[in-house]
């Protein structure tokens, strides 16, 4: 909630923001910061501002001033756990993703983050279990479908595409005009259905995603004819 103690920075901000100036959002959100240095809802904007901006370091630390106010917040535990990831500190975003999913059991969006966190380390068992798991709470969802239809081609020899296709089957029939859907479809089908995977890429062809056309018009070229 916007308080009167700042009011006026944080209305220069959001116009600041409608101009696409950035740094000066952000100052302003710092000058009001300083009028409420304990206020969440500002260090919040800090942090979404930062993550737009690309400021993993300036999130990271937004994200740990909103812990030190609220210790036991889940919600910003999952910040905290977010900006860590972006800034590559896979040793402190891990147990803070765990601890998100403790408090949170059915969150498919940590069960994906904290997959994503530990793919970059290695740990493929545990990521396809994760993703699974994100899968059967949410099968129609896009997300965490086309996450582990991706880790299936990506890590499972033989069956993966079989895998990966079965996956993205009910995502098609909930969101039959997804172009990333399409997309990881047609890799699933290049070689066991062309035809169909042909059909796929022209779906991907149609959307408003110039660089996945790019790569689905690339991938057209390496389907047998």
């Amino acid at each position: 909630m916007v308080k009167e103690s700042y009011r006026a920075q944080w209305d220069r901000s959001r116009a600041y923001l409608e101009t696409g100036d950035l740094g000066l959002a952000l100052q302003e959100l710092r000058d009001a910061l300083t009028l409420a240095p304990d206020d969440a809802f500002l260090w919040e904007e800090v942090f979404n501002l930062s993550l737009l901006g690309g400021l993993t370091q300036n999130a990271l630390a937004a994200a740990i001033r909103l812990r030190e106010l609220a210790p036991e917040n889940p919600d910003f535990i999952g910040l905290h756990a977010m900006a860590a990831l972006l800034a590559g500190r896979l040793a402190e975003a891990v147990p803070l993703f765990e601890e998100v999913l403790r408090l949170d059991p059915g969150s498919v969006e940590t069960r994906r983050q904290l997959a994503r966190a530990l793919d970059v380390m290695g740990q493929r068992a545990r990521v396809r279990a994760l993703l699974e798991e994100a899968v059967a709470l949410a099968p129609t969802e896009t997300g965490a479908s086309n996450d582990l239809a991706v880790h299936y081609l990506e890590h499972v020899p033989g069956e993966g595409p079989a895998l990966a296709a079965r996956v993205l089957g009910p995502v098609l029939e909930a969101h039959p005009a997804d172009p990333p859907t399409h997309f990881n479809m047609a890799l699933a089908l290049r070689l066991s259905d062309p035809s169909r995977a042909r059909y796929h890429i022209q779906k991907v062809l149609k959307g408003d995603d110039k660089e996945l056309r790019a790569q689905a018009q690339q991938l057209l070229t390496m389907i047998p004819a």
